[in-house]
């Protein structure tokens, strides 16, 4: 005896497109279209009340609801958004620092190199005014002396 359907896989695919003809009937109509809308409402209207007493029983037991959790867990993240910054910021800083410091320390080599010049110029300065005023000074001996 030999079957319309032979192959499992078409009479399956067969099978299926049959149920949703009749499915597509079913629903393809102004009558299941208001009756479906009317059952959303209700559920809506169930789902409204039912919220509602969860919040009265978390009110009278002294319960935050999950909004004010959500709103907590939201702080959390900005404030965590914050540290890292601030994280970030403060390396910053410090790697700012770290070469400043390095600079201080050149510049500081340098200006105790420019005084320690300074200070020669000045010493040799004077010893030479010190020894141009004696040779000026004994010129005018001698000169008074002649």
């Amino acid at each position: 005896m030999e079957t319309r359907h032979q192959d499992p896989a078409s009479f399956y695919k067969y099978l299926e497109k049959e149920c949703n003809k009749r499915i597509h009937i079913y629903t393809n109509c102004s009558t299941f279209t208001h009756a479906f809308g009317k059952a959303i409402e209700n559920h809506l209207d169930h789902v409204v009340i039912q919220q509602k007493v969860i919040n009265n029983w978390l009110t009278i037991l002294d319960i935050p609801p999950k909004d004010d959790f959500a709103n907590l867990a939201q702080r959390k993240v900005d404030c965590e958004d914050k540290i890292d910054h601030l994280d970030e910021t403060l390396f910053m800083l410090n790697r700012g620092l770290k070469k400043d410091n390095s600079e201080l320390k050149e510049l500081s080599k340098s200006l105790s190199d420019l005084l320690w010049l300074i200070e020669n110029e000045v010493k040799n300065l004077k010893v030479n005014k010190i020894k141009i005023l004696k040779t000026e000074l004994e010129d005018l001996k001698m000169l008074f002396n002649d």
